[in-house]
């Protein structure tokens, strides 16, 4: 569905290099997000502009921005001194990528322009346990693998719609929604059985780096599929310039 560019296919859920752990990225409902899921092996794009989050008339904007492509490249491919010119020139750095939601009637539009409607939420048998399931305007399940790209659409609606409950009784009343109603409820109720983040965007903090602290930022909040489910974890620009996804129990109060 997202197709990643030839200079892209890489993942880009960001690893911390050197002894940090790797998860899958996919952002937390109600925490601080600044980001849209372009696809899981692109750079994905920055949110510049956002209106109507948890209403009927949701809306984020995104570009792709030079930070998050320095990034990707500190990350993947930290001894190639072209990985930053490369990519910049295979990129749109002015390209909108925009994703709209009816968060009362469970239905998004997410970056690639097409309609869906709000199925559920997933089992835990397979990533993406407790997050949204969709379906296309054919009736057809949207996957939750790569190439279907459906964990992407469910980012985009926890950017969209982090409170899609409060919307839940409005869409009942209307015909055909109630299995919306009850799917948005279910993902909120499985966005709130996470813990409380204990880290904020933009603190200071010391990150493990093999067998040292290092200084970092806090640059995102984000929900993983961990080991046992979702959980939360955090995106950090460390002080020697490497960046990537971490646990909180990797992560401490300077």
């Amino acid at each position: 569905m997202f197709k990643p560019k030839t200079m892209r296919m890489r993942c880009t859920a960001i690893t911390v290099l050197a002894g940090l752990v790797m998860f899958g990225a996919a952002t937390i409902a109600g925490a601080q997000t600044d980001w849209l899921a372009l696809c899981s092996k692109c750079v994905n794009p920055t949110i510049f502009s956002k209106s109507g989050i948890g209403t009927a008339r949701a809306v984020a904007e995104a570009r792709i921005t030079r930070a998050e492509v320095q990034g990707w490249c500190a990350n993947w491919q930290p001894d190639d001194k072209n990985c930053v010119k490369d990519q910049l020139a295979a990129e749109d750095l002015n390209k909108v990528y925009r994703a709209t939601a009816d968060c009362t009637a469970g239905r998004i539009t997410p970056i690639d322009g097409k309609t869906y409607t709000l199925a559920g939420i997933w089992d835990n048998r397979d990533i993406g346990a407790g997050r949204s399931k969709w379906r296309d305007a054919a009736g057809k399940m949207v996957g939750r693998d790569n190439a279907s790209g459906g964990l992407g659409i469910s980012q985009q609606w926890e950017v969209l719609c982090p409170t899609s409950g409060k919307g839940a009784k409005a869409a009942s009343a209307q015909p055909g929604h109630a299995q919306a109603s009850r799917a948005a409820g279910a993902a909120r109720q499985a966005a709130q059985s996470l813990p409380a983040a204990e880290f904020a965007v933009g603190q200071i903090v010391q990150a493990r780096y093999g067998r040292e602290w290092i200084r970092a930022r806090v640059i995102q909040v984000r929900q993983v599929d961990g080991p046992r489910g979702p959980e939360i974890s955090y995106d950090v620009s460390l002080e020697n310039g490497k960046r990537g996804v971490v646990p909180a129990r990797m992560l401490r109060a300077p």
